[in-house]
């Protein structure tokens, strides 16, 4: 019999480091960098008139497509950020930053295809993660009114479920759980389907199919709190052995920061 081949998925917490965003330099990245940037919605609600502006046509489309004023906003918001990160990170121009799509319809720049990155959303932050290496995050806010009791045999397998109901803080075990899966099968492009029962979220190293992962790389998981109430997870290739630099950025809410964050990098 053929034996599996299997690779090692590392799953912590880690505290991020802060960085502030230093407009008189060249936004760059080392090989093991993972750099999350954080956007708090509400300080950016004032400058929409001025962001949207950075959109082309299909995102404006699908910014119409949002049925709530609010969520058209937050969208307006987070897309445009991203260009303006993407642009840093490239040198291109903001309204040159076009995205394509995988099979998958997870984003990528055709121009830039070695810079990857990732977007999550959750009601006033967004976080976008950007690295080297395949990544994925995914941040939510911790509701106290989500029963979150019943879809756990859903999404969890027995292990992941004892240590949910046993934990001190159920809410905050919950959501450590569901945001490190989250995370991972973003990294990977793949949606919630049938294997997210199935993919680690309990500290620890974990062997994972390399048939689901479609190689035999390794990955890392960590786990962290934006703040009080919204808790993230972000994974990313490499092994642990390979120390990776996690930071974390917090966005500039002027124009005038925005564009020299840019014009800094393109000059």
């Amino acid at each position: 019999m053929k034996k599996m081949q299997t690779a090692k998925l590392f799953i912590s917490f880690s505290d991020l480091m802060e960085v502030k965003l230093n407009l008189d330099k060249e936004c760059s990245l080392d090989n093991n960098d993972v750099i999350i940037y954080s956007i708090y919605l509400p300080n950016f609600m004032d400058l929409k008139a001025d962001l949207v502006q950075f959109l082309n046509a299909k995102e404006l489309i699908k910014a119409e497509r949002f049925y709530k004023e609010i969520d058209q906003n937050r969208f307006i918001i987070y897309r445009s950020i991203l260009k303006f990160i993407l642009a840093a990170h490239t040198k291109l121009e903001v309204k040159n930053i076009d995205l394509d799509y995988h099979l998958n319809k997870k984003p990528y720049l055709a121009s830039h295809p070695w810079l990857h990155f990732n977007i999550s959303h959750s009601e006033d932050f967004a976080a976008i993660a950007v690295s080297y290496k395949k990544v994925g995050i995914d941040i939510e806010y911790m509701s106290g009114d989500f029963d979150f009791t019943n879809i756990l045999p859903d999404i969890f397998d027995d292990n992941e479920i004892f240590e949910i109901k046993n934990a001190f803080n159920k809410k905050q075990a919950f959501y450590t759980s569901w945001t490190r899966k989250e995370a991972f099968v973003k990294a990977l492009g793949k949606g919630i389907d049938e294997d997210f029962k199935y993919i680690p979220c309990l500290d620890g190293q974990h062997n994972i199919d390399s048939i689901l992962l479609k190689n035999k790389e390794d990955w890392q998981m960590y786990s962290f709190a934006l703040t009080e109430h919204y808790l993230g997870a972000v994974a990313f290739e490499g092994s642990s052995a390979v120390c990776k630099n996690l930071m974390h950025c917090s966005m500039p809410n002027t124009m005038k920061d925005l564009l020299e964050m840019t014009q800094m990098r393109n000059g």
